[in-house]
């Protein structure tokens, strides 16, 4: 085994399972409000007498620290330490929680809101390249990746559905406030239970802080111009902070290539499997953007359903992945991440063809193809996230998984500028899905053309 582990394996099926459970757990609570806030909305802006456009800061700040912040937390997961990382952001996320449930004001809320994002972004990483770590052998890699990605699943779902009952039954505060100890309580579980993190020689190594500043800076202008441009459509305003983030990325990819301890090394992104997995996530998610944001449109402005009711006709693509990604593990382990990833991949890009055809045609059949594509989602996160963080060196997994989040929220986020300011244009719902549906098809070629066939090797069973 490499001596450069930073913890031992787990072996034993109880304890392994006890560890899984931890890290799946560790995942839930720190996305279980990003859709459950979004139900509130109305409440806050009540209570705060603000206007729609300070409001939708509520989700939008969150969504920016996480997606601006995952590169860093991973690079300082790798650094400082995976349990210590998720044991501080289980704390930081906790004390987020508190600021916003009783914030006296629309400012101390979006502070609560910008901590709870921070303390995502670190502990997305950390859980990942954990798990990755932990459990360097089959069946278990690919069974721990299955209960972390039905751990995400299940708190899309349990926010969507629990958000709009806490806030009618209790108050809005009260999602924010009964998380606070539970997250807590995970913390201190996951100091007792999570193996300690050895000494090793990488973590002496110097943050890269330039890099650090302008991956944050970039990705937060990136994916905050893309949000402007959703909103108010191309134009040198919108436009401008796109540009600025593109430039220090631009900037990132220089400075690294000359720094003795860089952000990203170099040899983490000459990986086929990490970058076959990031291109293929980052289209699968603006295709994602596609079916809900598009599809919540359409729901509501075609079939003249509520917000409410839009939801639960677009339950079934959260309940689908959760349900395909507990056998996706055998699946991985007996055909291979390429193939299992690239067929779930084509069957997405049919699924979301057909909701382009069949909204035209009746809401039955509209349903059935959602249910066709949350089927078929689930076996690509458990795939994906096993091969692009399996791949990487022990002192790198925390950056890897870092990479490949952070695809998810700039794919995403370009997505929905762009189908928004095609729908402003005077675009059809149908056209917009039907990129997402080519999306997909491209994110097939890209993982069948790059992605090595097999199962990634482990590095700590590399001599």
């Amino acid at each position: 085994m490499d001596q450069r582990a930073s913890t031992h394996p787990v072996r034993r099926s109880a304890h392994g399972w006890t560890v899984a459970l931890v890290l799946a757990g560790a995942m839930f609570l720190v996305l279980f409000d990003s859709l459950a806030v979004a139900t509130a909305l109305p409440a806050i802006g009540a209570e705060f007498d603000i206007s729609a456009g300070q409001l939708q800061w509520v989700v939008t700040l969150y969504s920016l620290s996480i997606g601006g912040f995952l590169v860093l937390g991973g690079r300082v997961c790798d650094v400082w330490g995976r349990r210590r990382l998720i044991v501080a952001s289980l704390a930081l996320t906790a004390g987020g929680l508190l600021l916003s449930g009783v914030a006296p004001a629309l400012l101390p809320l979006l502070a609560g809101r910008v901590l709870q994002g921070i303390g995502a972004a670190f502990a997305i990483p950390a859980a990942l390249a954990s798990a990755a770590t932990l459990y360097p052998d089959e069946p278990w890699r690919s069974r721990v990746f299955a209960v972390v990605a039905a751990a995400a699943n299940t708190a899309g779902i349990a926010g969507a559905v629990c958000g709009g009952l806490i806030t009618s039954y209790l108050g809005w505060r009260w999602l924010f406030l009964i998380v606070v100890p539970v997250a807590a309580l995970a913390s201190a579980t996951a100091l007792l239970l999570l193996p300690a993190d050895g000494p090793t020689h990488f973590r002496r190594e110097r943050l890269d802080v330039a890099g650090a500043v302008l991956v944050t800076g970039g990705l937060l202008a990136v994916i905050y111009g893309a949000s402007l441009i959703g909103e108010h459509g191309p134009g040198p305003a919108t436009m401008s902070p796109v540009v600025a983030g593109l430039l220090m990325l631009a900037a990132l990819a220089w400075l690294e290539r000359r720094v003795t301890n860089p952000l990203i090394k170099p040899t983490v992104l000459r990986s086929p499997r990490l970058v076959a997995s990031c291109v293929a996530f980052g289209a699968h998610s603006a295709a994602y953007a596609a079916v809900v944001v598009v599809g919540s449109l359409q729901l509501q402005d075609v079939y003249r359903l509520s917000a409410a009711q839009a939801g639960v006709v677009l339950a079934p693509v959260l309940l689908g992945a959760l349900i395909s990604a507990a056998p996706a593990g055998r699946l991985v382990r007996r055909h291979g991440a390429a193939r299992v990833v690239a067929v779930a991949l084509l069957l997405c890009a049919i699924a979301l063809t057909l909701v382009a055809f069949s909204s035209r045609v009746s809401l039955p059949l509209l349903v059935i193809s959602l249910i066709v594509w949350g089927l078929s989602a689930g076996p690509i996160y458990v795939g994906l996230t096993r091969e692009c963080i399996g791949d990487a060196a022990p002192e790198d997994r925390g950056i890897a998984s870092a990479l490949f989040e952070s695809t998810s929220h700039v794919g995403g986020a370009i997505a929905v500028a762009v189908y928004l300011t095609m729908i402003g244009a005077g675009a059809d719902y149908s056209t917009t899905q039907l990129i997402g549906a080519g999306l997909s098809g491209i994110a097939v070629l890209t993982t069948l053309r790059i992605m090595p066939s097999g199962s990634a090797p482990t590095p700590e069973h590399r001599t």
